[in-house]
Order: structure tokens, then C-alpha cells, then sequence
């Protein structure tokens, strides 16, 4: 079930907060703070004492005060953006709420009550709830975004509540949703500092909007020091802006033809649709289809999942050790290959004794990209991508079962509860198989 071992996603945790807050905020907090000349007279240890102390709490104020304010219109505001802007808060808040109410009626729920009916009708409630909750937060970004470009004085407080939810989702890859509110941010410069800069340079990477990504580097240069390292992506920015327009032309052509298969996966954090590229991996998308029409991967887990890198499923023993007991051919350097992007799906491959990769290896282990890579162009078979519920990828439990140590500390991984073919095209299915056999 998807609530016992599961964080609660990070939009939900910062909204629960919202509900109890003030209608209107203090009107102190948009009053330009004034502070008396001091004296040239020179102060007493206790003076210093007690001048510091009176810092730390007006500090601890105004931090109160931004926080019962988070995301709040200023008072009395009655334009329309505001209205726009008032209505979108809303539904987010409601929609935190929705959530909240599906895991509380779980939790307060005892375990041995469960009928596996029971648990069906929660799992598609608490799927439900995500989804609006995704949905809710994807629109209210954009309507904050509009808001704060407005008028960066008047929205300052928005501005503020979108720079410290920015830091806090491109730390937890949840970055779907954000270009328009990053380019928000950057835009009004008030925010120039290097973590912002880098977050927001982040989302454009993952957004594909390489321009912005350079900009916002090009920007954050002032706070490096001379020998700093930089992301390792500047240097592929010039090659990735031609890999993506190659992408591009793929995906007209394939809406065009409108006939690549389609495969659900339900998963303990939602619901994603994956379109498969058979015009460029015909084999591995036949293994793929073959295995999901046989339920191979209902129950498996999302066994490693790392920041800012994947999320990978499909090993038979849920350590990285397991596969389909078969292997099929690499299609990674075929002249129609395709390239890693935010929400691709491509093959694992295993290594030798000597941690080189080995081709041909693949099977039935994949892997979700949470961002571009190209250092994995050309070695590793993509062979399609998430067309609905990307957010959800951004939402499963980060850990890593092939690591011997995480795997003793017996953490629960978010799990593919099933998996079901929607669409394909008038061919034979069958795995083109290397070694090993076809299951039963």
C-alpha cells in the first residue's frame, strides 16, 4: 500500500501549513523596515549582549512572519491577477487536503481489517488524490509565475514562497512544472544567489531549455571561485541543443504516424503512460511488450532510485542481481538511435569483474532518466519515453537495494502494482533472444 513507508510528496508538506494560516497578513510585513542611527558612543559588553540577542529575535520574528504569509496576496488586494491567483492557492490548498484526508483514513485504519477490495478502492483514491494534488500544484506555479512577473514589488512575498519551494523541488528532482516560475525568478533579479541560480539552471536543463540553463550558469559565475568545479553539463550544452532538435523531429514524425505502442504502469505513487519508440528499438521494444502482456513486472520494485540520475524497476529479486532469464542485443548505436531526456525510458545493462560495460546484456531491468545524459548517448538503448504522469517519477522513495548496506536496513521501496499494454501495432511480440530462455 502505498502509505506505511512513503514520504508524503513535497508539495503536500509545505501546503498542510497553509490551512491554518491568517486570512490577510500582518501589514508590518510590507513596511520598509526603519532603524535608528546608532551612537559613536562605544557600547559595553552587556550593551553588545543585549543588542545581539534583540538581532536573533527580530530574526526569529520576521522569519514567523514569512512563514504564516507563505505564498499570501498582500492585504486588500482585489485585482484580477490576484483573484486568479487567490482561486489557484485555493485548489492547491484543497487539493493538500484531499490528500491528507486519503492517508489518515489508512493509518487510523487497522492493518488486519484490510480486504484486498478495501485496499483497491484506497490505492485508487490515494491515485486520484496524487493526481489532482499534481495537477493543483502545476497551476498554481503557473498562475504564481504570472502574479510575481507582474509586479516583483508588489508580489514579493510570491516571489519569495517560489524561490524557497524552487530549492526545495529541484533538490528532490521534482522539477516538472517549474520553467515559467524559474524563468519568473530569474527574470526579476532579486534572487541572484548561487543556489537559485543553479536550481533554476536545473529546471531548464531537465526542460530542455538549454538557452535558459546557459543563461542562468553564465550568471551564477559571479560566486564561483576561480578553480570551482562547474556542472558537468556546461561543456554539453552546444551538443544537447542539437540532440534535442534531432528528438523533436522523431516525435512530429511519430505523432504524425500516431501508431507506437503505449504501456500503463500503476505504481504506489500513480499512474504513467509510456510511449515505446519501435521505428528505432523494434527488439527491445518487442521483449518489453512481451513482458509486461505476461505480468512480469506487476509487483516489481523501483529498487534504486537516485537524485538527480533514474529510477529503475524490472529486477526479478529486487536487488539489481535478478532479469527475465534472458538476454536480447543492444540497439543503442543504431543509426536511428535514441538520445537520454527528462522522462525517457532505456535499457540497463550489466558490467564485467572490471566495471566495464557490456553490451548485449540487456534484459528486463530499466530505467526512467530524471534528466538529459548525454555521457550515456550511444551505450544504453532508449526506447521510449513517459507521455502522462512524468510527475509521478519525481515522487518515488529515494534509495538503492543494490547497495549491500541499504538492502540490510530493510527500507521499502515504491512497488508497480501493474503493468498493462494499451496499444500496439499488428506484429508478433517475441523477444529476439541472445542467451538464456523465454519464460513460461
Amino acid at each position: 500500500m502505498p502509505f506505511k513507508t512513503n514520504r508524503i510528496p513535497c508539495f503536500f508538506l509545505i501546503l498542510s501549513a497553509l490551512s491554518s494560516l491568517i486570512a490577510s497578513p500582518p501589514s508590518r510585513l510590507y513596511a520598509r523596515q526603519e532603524t535608528a542611527p546608532q551612537s559613536k558612543r562605544r557600547q559595553t559588553p552587556e550593551e553588545r549582549a543585549a543588542e545581539k540577542q534583540k538581532a536573533v529575535e527580530l530574526q526569529k520574528e520576521l522569519a514567523l512572519i514569512r512563514q504564516q504569509n507563505f505564498g499570501m496576496l498582500p492585504k486588500g488586494d482585489e485585482s484580477e491577477i490576484g483573484k486568479r491567483y487567490q482561486a489557484a492557492y485555493e485548489r492547491f490548498r484543497e487539493a493538500a487536503v484531499d490528500l491528507n484526508d486519503v492517508q489518515m483514513r489508512f493509518h487510523l485504519t487497522p492493518t488486519t481489517t484490510f480486504t484486498q477490495e478495501y485496499k483497491d478502492q484506497v490505492n485508487e483514491k490515494w491515485q486520484a488524490a496524487m493526481h489532482n494534488g499534481h495537477l493543483a500544484k502545476e497551476n498554481w506555479l503557473k498562475v504564481a509565475a504570472e502574479t510575481y512577473a507582474s509586479d516583483n514589488e508588489k508580489y514579493v512575498v510570491i516571489g519569495e514562497t517560489l524561490c524557497a519551494m524552487l530549492l526545495t523541488d529541484v533538490e528532490l528532482d521534482r522539477m516538472d512544472g517549474w520553467l515559467e516560475a524559474a524563468k519568473a525568478i530569474v527574470n526579476s533579479k532579486k534572487f541572484d544567489k548561487e543556489d537559485v541560480l543553479r536550481a533554476a539552471s536545473l529546471v531548464g536543463y531537465a526542460s530542455c531549455d538549454f538557452d535558459f540553463t546557459q543563461e542562468c550558469l553564465t550568471r551564477s559565475e559571479q560566486f564561483h571561485a576561480p578553480n570551482e568545479t562547474k556542472p558537468k553539463f556546461v561543456g554539453e550544452l552546444s551538443s544537447l541543443r542539437e540532440k534535442w532538435a534531432r528528438e523533436l523531429e522523431f516525435r512530429k514524425k511519430e505523432a504524425e504516424k500516431n501508431d507506437n505502442p503505449r504501456v500503463e504502469i500503476n505504481t504506489t505513487k500513480g499512474r504513467m503512460v509510456l510511449e515505446l519508440y519501435e521505428d528505432s528499438a523494434p527488439e527491445t521494444v518487442k521483449s518489453f511488450v512481451f513482458l509486461v502482456e505476461r505480468g512480469f513486472f506487476s509487483r516489481k520494485s523501483f529498487f534504486r532510485v537516485e537524485k538527480h540520475l533514474c529510477a529503475q524497476f524490472g529486477c526479478e529479486k529486487g536487488d539489481g542481481k535478478g532479469d527475465a532469464g534472458y538476454t536480447i542485443p543492444s540497439e543503442a548505436s543504431l543509426p536511428d538511435h535514441r538520445d537520454h531526456f527528462r522522462g525517457t525510458i532505456a535499457m540497463a545493462l550489466g558490467t564485467d569483474t572490471n566495471g566495464k560495460l557490456m553490451h548485449d546484456t540487456g534484459s528486463s531491468q530499466v530505467y526512467l532518466a530524471f534528466l538529459p545524459m548525454s555521457h550515456m548517448d550511444g551505450s544504453y538503448t532508449v526506447f521510449g519515453r513517459i507521455i502522462e504522469g512524468q510527475e509521478t517519477m519525481n515522487t518515488f522513495r529515494v534509495m538503492n537495494l543494490a547497495d549491500p548496506a541499504q538492502k540490510k536496513e530493510g527500507l521499502q521501496p515504491d512497488v508497480i502494482l501493474s503493468a498493462k499494454v494499451l496499444r500496439k501495432r499488428d506484429t508478433v511480440y517475441k523477444p529476439q533472444i541472445l542467451a538464456g530462455k523465454l519464460p513460461k
